[in-house]
């Protein structure tokens, strides 16, 4: 009877180190993206473009926190580890070279300027993550002459996960939403034809 009260009592200290090690597991790190999305032009449209342009991009979310990874804490925040905005202006700045436009730094020429209104990632409340959502939207102005252009654009992305996704993982999919609403930006041929008569 002794050896199994010594036996249970030697158990205790490695249960609680199981518990708090499971505990621990639900406790996420800090993530800080690095932003580069790709830009997808239509065969159709490129070189379609003879005009020139500035672009400008602003950052009009309330915080730079993208989101949370989930699990018991709050402080396994999304972030962007580069200077977002330019990061986005290079993606854009890509695809309108791709269209025939020539980017330019000269503020008497045509304004393209792009509006970051939202980019989040949000995951279930709770310690267990079963799902990601991505999601983000922008809108785009173009000026010139007293000419105005308006549009705006959204994507998102949603995701069934068996657990909370991997750095790499995260990063794919902000990427990728990012990605989603440029190509729906050089896709609306709306914003073609103002371009056209730039």
């Amino acid at each position: 009877m002794m050896t199994t009260k010594l036996r249970w009592k030697s158990l205790l200290p490695k249960a609680g180190l199981v518990a708090m090690l499971a505990l621990g597991g639900c406790a996420m790190s800090p993530q800080s993206i690095q932003v580069n999305p790709s830009v997808t032009v239509a065969e159709s449209v490129r070189n379609s473009l003879s005009s020139s342009v500035s672009v400008t991009v602003f950052d009009e979310r309330l915080t730079p926190v993208i989101g949370f990874r989930g699990g018991v804490y709050d402080s396994n925040e999304i972030t962007a580890r580069d200077n977002l905005p330019l990061a986005l202006r290079s993606a854009v700045e890509r695809g309108l070279r791709e269209m025939g436009v020539s980017v330019v730094t000269s503020g008497e020429a045509p304004q393209f300027q792009v509006y970051l209104d939202s980019l989040e990632y949000r995951v279930p409340e709770g310690s267990y993550v079963t799902s990601v959502e991505v999601q983000t939207r922008i809108r785009v102005a173009v000026l010139h002459k007293g000419k105005r252009f308006e549009g705006s654009y959204s994507a998102d992305i949603s995701e069934r996960v068996p657990k909370a996704p991997s750095d790499k993982k995260n990063e794919q999919l902000v990427n990728q939403v990012l990605s989603d609403v440029l190509e729906r930006l050089f896709a609306d041929q709306k914003l073609q034809s103002f371009m056209k008569t730039l």
